[in-house]
């Protein structure tokens, strides 16, 4: 019975005191959360449980009190409460629970972030963008960069407040100049792609390069690709490699799968297939999309693996159900021809569809071959023609050739010897020995252009080195033997 009274004494003064703090601190600013009911705690393993929280928990309110009681005072009332405090005895809440959001109330600076981002993510609070912004603002006013780059981050994805690119910069910039290596990354990015500020290369890689000297990931990557392509830097490949490999080697999958592909085109080092498939395969287990694609053109090549279609097909298969373009370009040419995956022209259809319709040159072209020839769907010259102009007007060359002979036979389209003639060229040009071999024809037969056996002949050459049998013929033909 003296024991339960013991502890009834204990909760009773914390009680009081707190009731005093809610009340009579300066401003009313100090938030706490007591059980307003204490008898309810001393009964059963409760009381056992409080009593373990309250030793072993912070002492952060009895700093307060402390520092509230050395406060000069700037008022009556600040004097009286001063004065209050000065009577408890300090350690009193040495282990008084507060939680992120009664610290946030309190001012804590740290907190307020953590209470943002916890909104932010509904991690620990419901789900609010605007009450995110609302603590990120608070933290990040009072100097904290990780809470600028965090409001900077809204501002940029228009989350919780309308987007806003030039606020977007602003708070970026604030926390860059901390040296916070997110924002520095994150304003490097702004300025490589001039996105709420003028377009500045030199000055993304120089905010890439603070980044990835502290070890920020993302940047090593970042710095790793402008050096491959020359950006904002002189164009060095073995630089390029250098941060691509100390990305990769921490994880990064972007950095993986770019270090992988300098492995398999030799650029910046000896070229190395099977190092290649080894990172593309790190980025790809790791759900990389253009690593799974990599990996699979690999396996379907047999470059620095046994070829292997059916693996080729599953790694496709993982980036195209991902989205991916090239993957779903790719698993639809296996299903036209029946490798690593039983043939169906169905499913080539479907997957070419998907790919065409995200604008990819190569899918257009493959399903307008499909309707060309009435595979998989039902025959359609129009249609055809339609999705080779598609990939045609995006430069590709197969496209363009293909669209050069819906015009030289009318089919789908208007008879257009000139029109024929213009796609023929734009694809020779490239290299398309199927539109040389027919240029050749064009000009051969003065078809859509002034007939020019000469230029003939150069046509029909270039498309027989290639193999073109048309060609090959032609050049038997008109060419005297020796």
């Amino acid at each position: 019975m003296k024991h339960s009274e013991h502890r009834r004494k204990g909760f009773s003064e914390i009680g009081i005191i707190t009731t005093i703090l809610l009340f009579l601190v300066p401003g009313g600013k100090f938030f706490v959360t007591v059980p307003t009911a204490m008898e309810e705690f001393i009964e059963g393993d409760k009381m056992e449980e409080m009593e373990e929280v309250f030793r072993e928990q912070s002492i952060e309110l009895d700093e307060y009190v402390r520092n509230a009681a050395l406060t000069p005072p700037a008022d009556t009332a600040a004097e009286s409460t001063g004065n209050l405090l000065k009577g408890l005895p300090l350690g009193l809440f040495d282990s008084l629970v507060l939680t992120t959001e009664e610290k946030a109330l309190m001012g804590d600076i740290e907190a307020q972030n953590e209470l943002g981002w916890m909104y932010d993510t509904g991690e620990g609070m419901p789900e609010n963008v605007e009450e995110a912004v609302k603590w990120y603002r608070k933290a990040a006013e009072q100097g904290n960069s990780v809470a600028q780059a965090n409001l900077a981050w809204m501002y940029e994805k228009g989350r919780g407040v309308p987007l806003d690119l030039q606020l977007a910069v602003e708070w970026y910039s604030k926390a860059a100049e901390q040296g916070l290596p997110r924002a520095q990354n994150n304003l490097g990015v702004l300025y490589e792609y001039g996105t709420g500020v003028p377009k500045d290369e030199k000055k993304a890689v120089e905010l890439y390069t603070k980044a990835a000297e502290q070890g920020y990931i993302i940047a090593q990557t970042n710095l790793g690709w402008m050096y491959e392509n020359g950006r904002g830097v002189r164009q060095n490949d073995r630089k390029a490699v250098d941060w691509y490999r100390t990305a990769a080697e921490q994880g990064d999958s972007r950095a993986q799968t770019n270090l992988g592909w300098m492995y398999e085109n030799g650029r910046g080092l000896r070229r190395d297939e099977k190092k290649a498939v080894e990172w593309y395969r790190k980025a790809a287990e790791q759900g990389n999309l253009y690593a799974q694609t990599n990996l699979g053109w690999m396996y379907e090549s047999g470059s620095g693996v046994d070829k292997n279609e059916t693996e080729a097909a599953e790694w496709y298969r993982r980036a195209a159900e991902q989205g991916h373009a090239r993957a779903q370009t790719n698993l639809a040419w296996l299903y036209q021809n029946g490798l690593g995956v039983p043939q169906s022209d169905e499913e080539a259809v479907g997957w070419y569809t998907v790919a065409a319709e995200q604008g990819d040159p190569r899918a257009q072209t493959n399903i307008g071959w499909m309707y060309e020839k009435g595979r998989g769907v039902p025959q359609d010259d129009k249609e055809a023609a339609e999705w080779y102009r598609l990939a045609a007007e995006q430069g590709y060359a197969t496209a363009q050739s293909n669209l050069g002979w819906m015009y030289q036979n009318g089919k789908g389209v208007p008879q257009s010897d000139k029109d024929a003639y213009k796609w023929f060229s734009l694809a020779a040009e490239q290299g398309n020995a199927s539109a040389q071999s027919n240029l050749g024809w064009v000009y051969e037969n003065g078809k859509g252009v002034r007939k020019d056996m000469k230029k003939a002949l150069e046509w029909y050459r270039k498309a027989a080195d290639q193999g073109d049998d048309f060609a090959q013929k032609a050049l038997e033909r008109l060419e005297p033997k020796k």
